[in-house]
């Protein structure tokens, strides 16, 4: 079974390697602004940081804490290096670490946690919802970096849950891994199989 703490660990995974697909531009390609929602790379990771930051030591840990104003305002004096990021990201992915092994299990995932939407709104929900929502966040921002990299034309790592976690790799897939039975063709909307069009002859 795959739980909240499992794809923790894949956005762990992707980040790095998305990073190091950005920090192989150099700084001033790093650090440009590209449109995005967070402006840059740089930004980018830096905001990605300190959301799961906020998630894991504040949120899941049942801790109403208004967010860090460095969320959305991206500090211009520190992390002036893709060395300095990249020691960020490290940092709270250690974080996460330290406590998504004691974290990884039905009744801890369950018990109480908070999410802030403002002041005046902090929600009551489950730990494993609140990692829910730091999942989806990681990975909506993930989609912004690989369509950077897609830009200038910059092949991004695949994203591919199936091929990374499932298949380690391998693809095609290995016959070890395929069901033995046929495809089913999809109904049309009468309940009728498609019908195919006839070659010309």
């Amino acid at each position: 079974m795959v739980t909240t703490i499992d794809l923790m660990d894949f956005v762990h995974e992707l980040r790095e390697e998305f990073f190091e697909s950005a920090a192989k531009l150099g700084w001033k390609e790093f650090t440009k602004d590209r449109g995005v929602s967070m402006l840059s790379f740089r930004d980018v990771f830096l905001h990605l940081a300190y959301v799961e930051e906020q998630h894991v030591t504040e949120f899941c840990e049942g801790r109403p804490t208004e967010w860090m104003p460095e969320v959305m305002r991206i500090p211009k004096d520190r992390y002036l290096t893709i060395a300095a990021v990249r020691k960020r990201l490290g940092e709270v992915r250690r974080m996460g670490d330290r406590r998504f092994p004691k974290w990884n299990t039905p009744e801890e995932l369950a018990k109480p946690a908070v999410w802030v939407a403002s002041k005046k709104y902090p929600i009551r929900l489950s730990r494993d919802s609140a990692l829910a929502q730091c999942v989806t966040e990681q990975l909506l921002h993930l989609g912004e970096v690989e369509a950077m990299l897609w830009q200038m034309d910059v092949e991004p790592p695949s994203t591919f849950w199936i091929l990374r976690r499932v298949l380690h790799g391998k693809w095609p897939p290995p016959k070890s891994a395929l069901v033995p039975v046929r495809i089913r063709r999809r109904s049309s909307p009468s309940g009728r199989p498609p019908t195919r069009a006839r070659p010309r002859r």
